[in-house]
């Protein structure tokens, strides 16, 4: 009995990615909390709409910002655990930079966990400094 619930949220899980993918605000929104915890160790320089938001109108903003950056080509599961109502995914993305036409290739890590079913905190971790150096077309030396 305790696989069914593990099993039912992977499910959910890559449904969510497949419509984060696609820009589905709604089906998204659906699925976290009201008062959901969002931090992407991201460098806000770059990537000014990512960082730390709380609550379901922020994220829907981080999305759709996120969505007016960027063309997401792939972004899916490579690995993903579950266990009892915590997740965590290694989400491989291809994306096209509306600005400069760029396809840039990213790994994602994220770590989430379920309260009733729904999404109540994210944490997104990314090599920033690979994700830059993509963005801006070019080396950072140090």
């Amino acid at each position: 009995m305790g696989s069914a619930v593990p099993a039912n949220l992977r499910a959910r899980l890559v449904d969510l990615y497949a419509a984060y993918a696609r820009g589905g605000v709604d089906f998204v929104l659906n699925t976290i909390d009201d008062d959901i915890d969002f931090l992407s160790y991201a460098p806000t320089e770059i990537f000014p709409y990512l960082g730390h938001h709380r609550g379901k109108q922020a994220f829907a903003e981080v999305m759709q910002a996120t969505h007016a950056a960027f063309e997401f080509l792939t972004y899916k599961p490579v690995f993903l655990v579950v266990e009892r109502n915590d997740a965590a995914a290694m989400l491989s993305m291809r994306l096209r930079q509306r600005n400069t036409d760029r396809t840039i290739h990213l790994f994602v890590a994220q770590f989430l966990r379920f309260r009733r079913g729904r999404i109540f905190e994210l944490r997104e971790f990314m090599d920033s400094f690979d994700a830059v150096q993509q963005v801006l077309g070019r080396e950072i030396h140090l």
